[in-house]
């Protein structure tokens, strides 16, 4: 045993006794030091005797900080198992449905050999120069896509294999490398879903003119100035997600409500399958909330219709023929600028379908014939796309009563109060973020995929029915 050891120095001088500080605490810490290592002998003597057992028995106490970790590392590993497989299996399906990337790249190479012959560009030869030139922009884009796709399904298998190899291997693993291994495969996978999952949403419009423009038209129904608000945030919600898809939005149209809002709203939008995208939002859509025009703040329920109708070439619509007698044609001021020619000349035309009851209004030019000829292809293409819709084979078999059906029905509920839900009447698809779903971003995206999935499922079921019964 160490003996503590406590060394106090007196210096006497003058009669006063002075303790030298310094070696009081160093004979502290050599007292404090005695008594651990006494502690320390005490314990040793002890080991000595334990048998090998013990020993085995404190080795394996340690363990349970190792099993944790190599879940741990299990865990994150199937995680990223399921996220591949999923990615894959959809981008398989996607593949399936495409012709192969050497016929896209072959079938490219031609269109743009043909477009480079000096006598392709010639006006007579102008309505191929179309066919071609959306060809060309059709392919260049399939092709980068699957490019891209090919690429983020490589690295995504590599990192993944490489992290079976880490967790496979006896060898200490570089945490620092397991980690960027880790994130490169998720973000690959999770890139890999995500626009699988929008080419498969794409794959749905295949409809004869889902790939042309649309017009949406947004009018207050029910609800005063509470529904021309209404009308005002679906405007905004539309845009928004016009944006969000990366297409461009033009305001048309429009008629300000009497306090605030809108009466009615047309947005022109363009891009790739603008009319396919939009076309499931045709029909009413329900607010429900605490509205603030209501001086009692009391909830109220309002609704707003909106109309989309594709944009047509002069090619899709000339073999449409409306007899004369048919038709309503009125015509009015258009207002606005333009200067005195538009507020004094009836330059706007207003066309009604009377069979259908169809409205179509132009006052976007200054010259009556250009806005009569406008609203005269929109009308056409309007019936095109109700016949469409509802499977006619002639637009003439188009009445008030389908067209009734086709918009009056109300589609989709956005709850605010007492709680918070948007909830479509069609496919059912439903979320409590309401906030999420009129800025127009992904949560309305979510209801779009729903819907166009619902109609494929829905398709599919009567096309079995009908070879069931022998059609």
């Amino acid at each position: 045993h160490i003996s503590a050891l406590v060394v106090v120095v007196y210096i006497i001088a003058e009669d006063h006794i002075i303790m030298s500080r310094r070696l009081l605490v160093s004979a502290v810490v050599i007292a404090v030091l005695a008594a651990h290592l006494d502690q320390a002998s005490s314990l040793l003597s002890a080991g000595c005797n334990t048998s090998t057992s013990h020993h085995h028995h404190r080795r394996t106490a340690a363990s349970p900080l190792i099993r944790l970790h190599a879940t741990s590392k299990e865990t994150d590993l199937t995680s990223l198992r399921k996220l591949l497989t999923q990615a894959t299996s959809i981008h398989d399906k996607n593949l399936a449905s495409t012709p192969p990337l050497a016929q896209i790249s072959s079938r490219l190479h031609d269109l743009e050999t043909e477009s480079s012959d000096p006598t392709f560009w010639d006006s007579s030869n102008s309505a191929r120069n179309d066919v071609v030139t959306k060809d060309i922009a059709r392919y260049s884009r399939l092709k980068l896509e699957m490019e891209l796709w090919d690429q983020l399904r490589n690295d995504a298998t590599e990192a993944l294999d490489l992290l079976e190899e880490f967790h496979n291997s006896n060898e200490e693993d570089d945490e620092e490398m397991v980690a960027l291994t880790q994130e490169e495969c998720q973000s690959s996978a999770e890139q890999l879903l995500q626009l699988s999952q929008k080419y498969e949403l794409s794959t749905l419009l295949s409809g004869p003119y889902d790939d042309s423009p649309c017009r949406l038209l947004l009018t207050a129904g029910a609800g005063g100035t509470e529904a021309c608000d209404w009308v005002n945030m679906l405007y905004r919600m539309y845009s928004r997600h016009a944006s969000y898809m990366d297409y461009t939005v033009k305001v048309v149209d429009e008629s300000a409500g009497d306090v605030v809002g809108y009466k009615s709203v047309e947005l022109l939008i363009d891009g790739p399958q603008a009319y396919g995208w939009f076309k499931g939002e045709k029909g009413a859509h329900r607010l429900v909330r605490l509205s603030p025009f209501n001086a009692n703040n009391k909830r109220q329920t309002t609704f707003a219709g909106v109309d989309v109708v594709p944009v047509l070439d002069e090619e899709d619509i000339k073999m449409v023929d409306i007899p004369e007698k048919e038709l309503e044609i009125t015509t009015m001021r258009s207002g606005g600028k333009g200067g005195q020619n538009v507020n004094k000349v009836e330059t706007g035309v207003r066309i009604k379908h009377i069979p259908s009851g169809l409205a179509v209004k132009c006052t976007e030019e200054r010259s009556q014939l250009m806005n009569k000829q406008i609203a005269m292809n929109r009308l056409k293409a309007q019936l095109l796309a109700i016949a469409q819709e509802q499977r006619l084979q002639d637009i003439n078999a188009i009445r008030g009563d389908i067209v009734e059906a086709s918009w009056g029905a109300q589609i989709r509920n956005y709850v605010m109060q007492p709680y918070k839900m948007v909830k479509d009447g069609r496919s059912e698809w439903e979320t409590s973020d309401v906030d999420g779903v009129l800025d127009g971003g992904a949560a309305l995206e979510e209801f779009v995929g729903a819907w166009l999935r619902w109609m494929r499922a829905k398709e599919e079921k009567e096309r079995e029915e009908l070879e069931t019964a022998g059609y």
